[in-house]
């Protein structure tokens, strides 16, 4: 079980730390290639701003707080509050409309009864932390906000006084198989943790639709770790996902490097390749 104090703590390091905000991320260090390569109007717009600095979207934060401290929860906010809240409710200047007490470690959400677009998480005092834009990045927020209008107690969050909600992360073999043509959630998933594993998606980033970029980034993905290359994310495939931390694809650059050397020095690193400019 996560107590809500270590949950506000990993928030609080991200800002302190000034994390920025990039849509689809969770976590990872913002770089000119990814910048360079960002189709979003907004992270075209104000990304670059973040290069050098760790980022994340909104829920991303959550994720990777969650997987900090051990534990897995969904990336994006309208399945956090669907499937991931142990109790949920509305909010009225920062109050619960139940009349309860709101308790630090609880998230908050703005939108209506069907879509919850934006989630932040209530630390106490009356501040939330929230990532809450490319502009802003991470940044300290009034839970009284007239934005902020449900709240939800997370699972696997051991609130004082409520009843236990621990429930165990998802196993790898609930996820879905993916293939071209897939769209949803564990599509975004997937393209979420192909980026910050440095395949790029230079054309349609996270999208939640599995398109032939995509396909090519899984196949990569999949002979980098001695998969069969087919483009399928299966168990296999998303238990390499899991634990592929260290196995992460960089970009090196060397200039004034003949033609010959490069290929030469490419030969000794196994599924690397080399790039001209």
């Amino acid at each position: 079980m996560i107590q809500p104090s270590d949950l506000i703590e990993k928030f609080q390091f991200a800002l302190n730390d000034h994390w920025g905000y990039i849509w689809g991320q969770w976590g990872g260090t913002w770089t000119q290639a990814k910048q360079n390569a960002a189709s979003r109007e907004m992270t075209v717009k104000y990304g670059s701003k973040w290069i050098g600095h760790r980022v994340a979207d909104c829920s991303g934060l959550f994720r990777w707080a969650y997987s900090e401290l051990g534990e897995a929860i969904a990336h994006g906010s309208n399945s956090i509050f669907d499937r991931y809240c142990s109790a949920k409710g509305q909010l009225k200047k920062g109050k619960r409309t139940d009349g309860a007490d709101l308790l630090p470690g609880t998230a908050v959400f703005t939108g209506d009864s069907k879509e919850h677009g934006h989630i932040g998480l209530y630390i106490g005092n009356g501040e939330v932390i929230e990532a809450a834009g490319t502009e802003q990045g991470v940044i300290k927020s009034k839970v009284t906000a007239s934005k902020w209008t449900y709240w939800g107690e997370l699972k696997s969050v051991s609130y004082p006084g409520r009843e236990s909600t621990e429930e165990p992360s998802a196993p790898t073999a609930e996820r879905p198989t993916l293939r071209r043509g897939s769209k949803g959630e564990f599509v975004t998933l997937l393209q979420s943790e192909l980026i910050r594993l440095g395949y790029s998606l230079p054309k349609f980033g996270v999208d939640g639709d599995f398109g032939k970029e995509t396909e090519m980034a899984v196949k990569q993905f999949q002979q980098a770790n001695l998969l069969i290359a087919d483009g399928v994310v299966g168990p296999k495939t998303w238990k390499a996902l899991d634990g592929s931390d260290a196995m992460k694809m960089y970009s090196v650059t060397i200039p004034h490097l003949a033609r010959h050397e490069a290929e030469a020095l490419v030969k000794n690193y196994k599924d690397s390749k080399m790039v001209e400019e």
